[in-house]
């Protein structure tokens, strides 16, 4: 490859208005899967075909093994560049007759399996995601790494990759009909059947602790990475919120809070997420919102609310220093402060 490289950067260098060289050519790398195919065909006995298992054949010159040990960190990035860029710095050496053995390894791959399904999170002290700060574990676990500590050992796989519809923060619990996500495995060696999926279901649900649950776990193909992330831009949610209001609730406050429907309001980026975060304006609408009234404490109160993908509900109640507008506190006229937050329903598109 390196060789033809070289040739073509001639040909164009001196033949450049010929219209032969325009045309699409045959290169070396496939001249070498014709001649190679057939033989590894009959040898292994199966077919050649597009498929979720590689193998990857590598042959290297001895020569080069030595060179990659002893270049530096500067040269190795040089070289690779310009390959990458198809220069023509070829050395002479490269035209010269190869005598030794090269070396030759196989390495056997098998590509990701996904798992879908939807969780919930029942504890206000379980994070999402692993969260590690400064070496310290915030929360007392993280939802990713109780699903995918279960579901790696049933496919044999290397590793895994979580991916959910959107996130809730740590103190905030996943209810309702839970939230979807994806579990990616990497290298699976073999694909865990329904029953064993029905058992880890079973034995997440079962744990001691009970801080997550799963439901729906089934293997799916790769197309769900698309149809998820297409379903979360149009995706509603639904939530409660205890809140607490600085005078006792009166009978109008229900009707003025439920007659607000596709309330659209302005939010700026939330202060407690200024340091992560771009300082930017997000318009969001608040589909519908109702009161449910607690019995024996007229300065609090329960808010059922639907929102719009991506809404800061605890910047919506308590209205972050005016930066959300108008808030809960504003249509009510007091201070209000959100107390407990729960996600009751993830609505995906159509779902």
């Amino acid at each position: 490859m390196e060789n033809e490289r070289a040739l073509l950067s001639y040909l164009k260098g001196k033949y450049s208005t010929e219209v032969w060289l325009q045309r699409d050519k045959f290169s070396v790398k496939d001249a070498l899967k014709v001649l190679l195919l057939d033989q590894l065909k009959a040898s292994l006995g199966a077919e050649s075909d597009s498929s979720s298992f590689h193998i990857r054949l590598t042959y290297t010159k001895a020569s080069d093994e030595a060179q990659g040990a002893s270049e530096t960190t500067h040269e190795s990035k040089r070289r690779k560049t310009d390959a990458e860029n198809g220069s023509n710095c070829i050395s002479e050496n490269s035209f010269e007759k190869v005598y030794e053995p090269c070396i030759f390894s196989v390495h056997c791959n098998r590509m990701p399996i996904f798992f879908s399904g939807r969780y919930f999170k029942y504890s206000r002290n379980v994070s999402q995601s692993r969260w590690i700060i400064d070496d310290e574990r915030m929360g007392e676990a993280s939802v990713e790494e109780i699903l995918g500590g279960n579901i790696l050992p049933a496919c044999l796989g290397d590793s895994y990759k979580f991916h959910a519809a959107g996130r809730e923060d740590i103190d905030v619990r996943m209810l309702g009909s839970g939230r979807p996500f994806l579990i990616e495995v990497q290298n699976s060696r073999q694909c865990p059947s329904e029953q064993s999926l029905k058992e880890v279901e079973e034995k997440i649900n079962n744990s001691e602790k009970k801080l997550v649950g799963v439901k729906d776990l089934k293997c799916i193909g790769s197309q769900c990475w698309a149809m998820m992330r297409e379903g979360e831009a149009e995706k509603q949610k639904q939530y409660v919120a205890l809140v607490w209001i600085s005078r006792p609730l009166e009978e109008k406050d229900f009707n003025s809070v439920s007659s607000l429907k596709e309330l659209k309001i302005l939010q700026k980026t939330p202060v407690r997420v200024l340091h992560r975060r771009s300082p930017l304006d997000r318009e969001k609408i608040i589909h519908w919102m109702k009161i449910e009234k607690i019995k024996g404490h007229a300065h609090y109160f329960l808010l059922h609310l639907c929102t719009q993908a991506g809404t800061y509900i605890k910047e919506f109640v308590h209205g972050d220093l005016g930066r959300t507008t108008p808030s809960m506190g504003s249509i009510l006229g007091c201070r209000a402060e959100i107390i407990q937050l729960d996600v009751t329903d993830v609505k995906m598109g159509d779902s």
